[in-house]
């Protein structure tokens, strides 16, 4: 009897924790079907556009990275941490990161000589495997200035750049289709699934073609080149690309060591009906056709706090939002309007 009456406390106690759990589940069900279906088509996408754009707070309390007396970039505490450990090239005082200078040098000698100082260190960090960005070393070129066509103030290794915090710049392409009988407006557009490979954002969905600029490199012919090496886009399919807006924003870094104040340009191009992409260069896993309606939905899917269930490469949807908008996808008339358009070039644009 006494067993038989265990038993069935135990049994009572197996169906309350179930009710508990399956009352967790409803709950949880009901918050995000109430949320999604409280809040406007335009509203959400503001939440995915600030999602990215979050890095704001930080940067206001970051350091100021000063090379030639002019503030170009900002440090967070894990990356000024580990530059400390170099006080031949870089000073900590008065609350700024500084770059020592060599001498009166010319202005030609006076880059290369910081740039060969900064990547001297860069390669030292990255020896030691403490630094996460570094572990994706690229043996590509970057220009560190105050703004795009600002002159070069040195040259470092583009894994290393996002550690100073400094104005970085990149091409978007939207790939669309216009299949609707009167072919007035977009109707589908084509994006990618990054490589499981890559060292950033790995596996995540991705605009059709899209890449960082390299020093030197300018807007136009740097995304005719992506879209030739990402997506197979012939020559003559990219006479009708079009540059035709940027977004700006300050985002983290996928490990939380260095800012992302980035602005890119954003590329439109209207594309065949029957066109299939081709993964060139093996930066694309694969492509994917969706409707506009589809891609707005998918976007305005919530994005949580620390990025977990994410399945894009957070800056993409970004540059999608601003292709909605501008071909007229999000109504004028929600109050979240306005709000959208400021979001999407909420850091300087220069």
């Amino acid at each position: 009897q006494t067993q038989a009456r265990q038993l069935a406390r135990r049994c009572l106690n197996m169906l309350k924790r179930r009710i508990i759990e399956h009352a967790g589940v409803l709950w949880c069900t009901f918050s995000l079907t109430h949320s999604l279906h409280t809040k406007s088509m335009a509203r959400r996408l503001l939440d995915r556009v600030r999602s990215n754009d979050r890095a704001g707070e930080a940067a206001k309390s970051s350091l100021p990275f000063v090379v030639g007396g002019e503030a170009v970039g900002l440090v967070l505490p894990l990356s000024a941490d580990a530059f400390s450990r170099f006080p031949s090239v870089l000073r900590i005082d008065d609350n700024i990161l500084e770059l020592i200078d060599e001498g009166n040098l010319a202005a030609e000698d006076l880059v290369r000589k910081r740039s060969e100082s900064v990547n001297r260190m860069l390669l030292d960090l990255r020896s030691q495997n403490v630094v996460p960005a570094l572990r994706g070393w690229r043996d590509e070129q970057f220009a560190v200035r105050k703004s795009f066509h600002s002159e070069p103030s040195l040259i470092i290794e583009r894994a290393g750049a996002v550690l100073f915090g400094v104005p970085a710049y990149g091409v978007f392409l939207n790939g669309y289709t216009c299949e609707h009988p009167s072919h007035s407006r977009p109707t589908h557009m084509w994006i990618g699934r990054r490589s499981e490979a890559k060292a950033t954002w790995p596996g995540r969905l991705d605009s059709l073609a899209a890449g960082g600029l390299a020093a030197g490199m300018f807007p136009y012919q740097a995304m005719r080149n992506e879209c030739a090496e990402e997506a197979g886009i012939s020559e003559d399919l990219l006479e009708g690309l079009v540059a035709c807006s940027a977004v700006s924003y300050t985002g983290y870094n996928d490990d939380m060591w260095g800012l992302k104040r980035d602005v890119l340009f954003c590329f439109d191009l209207e594309l065949p009906a029957d066109f299939e992409p081709v993964p060139v260069d093996g930066e694309m896993s694969a492509f994917q056709k969706i409707s506009l309606d589809d891609l707005m939905d998918m976007l305005a899917m919530p994005v949580s706090e620390d990025d977990s269930g994410n399945e894009w490469k957070p800056n993409v949807g970004v540059v999608l939002i601003d292709f909605l908008v501008r071909h007229g996808a999000v109504d004028v008339d929600d109050p979240s309007f306005l709000g959208l358009l400021e979001a999407l070039r909420s850091a300087k644009c220069a």
